[in-house]
Order: structure tokens, then C-alpha cells, then sequence
């Protein structure tokens, strides 16, 4: 599978059909180049690490690169494919120098500066699923589990969604493109919540249908006999191969979990439960 086009959002499309209609299209055309570039610094160093890209969708205030590859790649390559978006803004803010003194159009140049900055700024937001949140989510993957790990961010993201709306709306500098993007912010964490377990699940197919990454931390797991499989895997670390020892002196690889939530474990077949 292959990187092979960038989507416009059905949304993108009606937003530029306002700003045409209202004299916005330049900025408008600014924002999906600024845009376009942050996605792209994300794609081409996905494509260097050998990551699978099949599109970038672009939105009206933002970007997504679609991929199989998080949450199932090493801990530098997904900490080097989300940095490299917020790192195309550095090199944008030495262009916008130089075309400042092209262009004898100041209003034009102090727009892309705007934009350059609030692109970097809100994206680094450690709000999921922007890439502070990303970042946020990785660092946290060392300590927690990968299902706790999700929990938290969405919570996390949430309570600040709403805390930043809180500040700007007391502070009186409230916008409708905030108001737009915490929105959306919103929706996504909400459909990151009612799907948890199918991410989960995603997460551990990619682990069961990999080769064990010999660098792994080994981390042993403690439990009563009485935890499902599917309870035991929520423990699971990501960047950690789990052995778990039960009280009743059964052990089992992680390998050996995996295979039987996937494979209908003793001829029963496990579903994941809350």
C-alpha cells in the first residue's frame, strides 16, 4: 500500500466556496499550503522510515496523513514522523523572512506569519490528536498501558478543549475558528472513546502479526487466575514483551495471550469486554 493523493475534506470545499464568496480566497489558499507542507513533513519521514501512506486529508483548519503504522512502530520513528510536522514551521518562518522583502504587500506577509505561528501553536497542544497529543500519548506509553495510556488522553483532552474555551471566552478574545476546531477537537475524542476497544484491538493485532522486536523491555505481570485474557491484555505496555505469571502458577507468553484472544483460546471464542 502506497501514499498516492491528497483528499480535500467535503468541508475544505464548502469553506472555500465562503471564502471565495467573500474575498478570502487568498487566505484561505495560504492555509491549505501551510497546511499541505506540515502534512507533508509528517508523510516524507513516515516514507523514509518505511511507514505505509495511503492519503493525506486536508481540513478546513488542519490535516491528517492516514497510515497503519502508529501505534505499531518504534518508539524514534513515531516520535521523528510527529515532530517533523511542527518542524516544517521553523524553516517556513526563515521563507516568510525572505519573501518579505519580494512581496510589497506587508498585510500579506504578517497573514502567513499568523498563520505559521497558530498552526505551530495549536498543534502542539498536547490535545489527542494533534501532535502534542501524539508526543503527550508516546511519552506516556513508557509508563502506562496501552488501553490506560487512551483512557487518559481522551479525558485529558477534553478537560483542556474545555479549559482553553473557558480562558478565551472570560478573556474575551473568543473566535469561530477556536469554537470550529475545539469542535471537531471534540468529535474526535469522542469517536476515540466509543471505539477504544477496536483501537486496542488494532494495537494487538499489530503486535500478534509482527516478529518480537528483540530490544523489547521484558515485563512480568503478577494477576489472580481469574483475569480473562482480555482483561490481561489491557496490561499490556506498548515497547514491552509481557510474560504473565497467575497466582496459581500458570504462565503465559504474551505471545501466548495474543494467540488466543485471536484464535478462539481452548475453542472458546473471547470478545473484548469492558
Amino acid at each position: 500500500m502506497t501514499f498516492r493523493t491528497v483528499e480535500l475534506h467535503p468541508l475544505l470545499m464548502l469553506v472555500g466556496v465562503v471564502a471565495y464568496i467573500f474575498g478570502w480566497f487568498v487566505e484561505l489558499l495560504s492555509l491549505f499550503t501551510l497546511v499541505l507542507i506540515h502534512e507533508l513533513g509528517h508523510v516524507v519521514t513516515a516514507k523514509l522510515l518505511g511507514w505505509h501512506i495511503t492519503k493525506i486529508v486536508i481540513w478546513p483548519f488542519g490535516g491528517v496523513m492516514e497510515t497503519s503504522d502508529y501505534y505499531n512502530r518504534p518508539f524514534k520513528e513515531e516520535w521523528f514522523v510527529t515532530i517533523a510536522g511542527p518542524l516544517q514551521h521553523i524553516w517556513l518562518y526563515g521563507l516568510i523572512a525572505l519573501l518579505s522583502h519580494v512581496i510589497s504587500q506587508p498585510t500579506l506577509i504578517t497573514i502567513w506569519y499568523m498563520m505559521n505561528t497558530a498552526i505551530l501553536c495549536v498543534n502542539l497542544l498536547p490535545i489527542q490528536p494533534l501532535d502534542g497529543g501524539r508526543l503527550l500519548a508516546l511519552v506516556l506509553f513508557r509508563w502506562l498501558s496501552f488501553y490506560r495510556v487512551l483512557i487518559i488522553m481522551v479525558w485529558f483532552s477534553i478537560v483542556l478543549i474545555v479549559g482553553i474555551n473557558a480562558i478565551l471566552w472570560t478573556s474575551q478574545v473568543y473566535s469561530l475558528h477556536w469554537l470550529i476546531l475545539s469542535l471537531f477537537l471534540l468529535l474526535d475524542n469522542w469517536f476515540l472513546w466509543r471505539q477504544r476497544q477496536r483501537f486496542l484491538l488494532k494495537h494487538l493485532l499489530g503486535r500478534y502479526l509482527q516478529e518480537t522486536d528483540q530490544e523489547m523491555a521484558v515485563n512480568l505481570l503478577t494477576l489472580p487466575v481469574d483475569q480473562s485474557i482480555d482483561q490481561v491484555v489491557k496490561r499490556f505496555k506498548r515497547f514491552n514483551y509481557h510474560y504473565v505469571y497467575f497466582d496459581n502458577g500458570m504462565m503465559l507468553s504474551e505471545s501466548d495471550c495474543l494467540r488466543g484472544l485471536f484464535t478462539r483460546f481452548n475453542k472458546h471464542e473471547l470478545k473484548m469486554t469492558e
